[in-house]
């Protein structure tokens, strides 16, 4: 059996070792994170939501798409259940008559309340390995990357 020449295929390519463990690094906070928010029924990506709507206010489902880098249409089904919840709730726009004004409710605030201190320990205890220079550096290396991406990968273009 010949086996081919995979010697191309395999070749190392500045960063991959880097990327590699961001990936595996991004996975295990991923998991610890997520099991946390179980308890309340909750996933990252609905407390992304109510984070940004308990932080920057009232906004457009667009302007949320935007703000978390995802699609409308991903924005539409995290609404859906957060607002079946009583935790966001649509009102139409006073200015726009073909949008809706997401906000957080004041349930909402009461379930963001009780699990970001939760969350904020759980963060400090898995990047616990870091020194504080450390992580300042990978954040404004982490940084660095990501606005790169933003110049090369237009907004309409990127994956949600």
């Amino acid at each position: 059996m010949n086996r081919r020449d995979s010697t191309q295929t395999y070749k190392p390519v500045r960063g991959f070792g880097a990327w590699l463990q961001l990936v595996r690094a991004y996975n295990h906070i991923e998991t610890q994170m997520s099991a946390d928010l179980r308890a309340d029924d909750l996933t990252l990506a609905r407390v992304h939501v109510m984070v940004a709507l308990d932080l920057h206010g009232p906004m457009s489902q667009q302007s949320l798409a935007d703000s978390l880098f995802v699609t409308k249409g991903n924005i539409v089904g995290l609404i859906n259940k957060l607002s079946a919840r009583g935790l966001v709730e649509r009102k139409p726009s006073k200015t726009d008559r073909r949008s809706n004004l997401l906000s957080i409710t004041t349930a909402g605030q009461e379930v963001i309340d009780r699990i970001m201190p939760r969350q904020r320990r759980l963060i400090a205890k898995l990047m616990s390995a870091l020194t504080e220079p450390e992580a300042l550096s990978l954040e404004k290396m982490l940084t660095r990357l990501h606005r790169m991406q933003l110049e090369v990968v237009p907004a309409g273009a990127r994956p949600s």
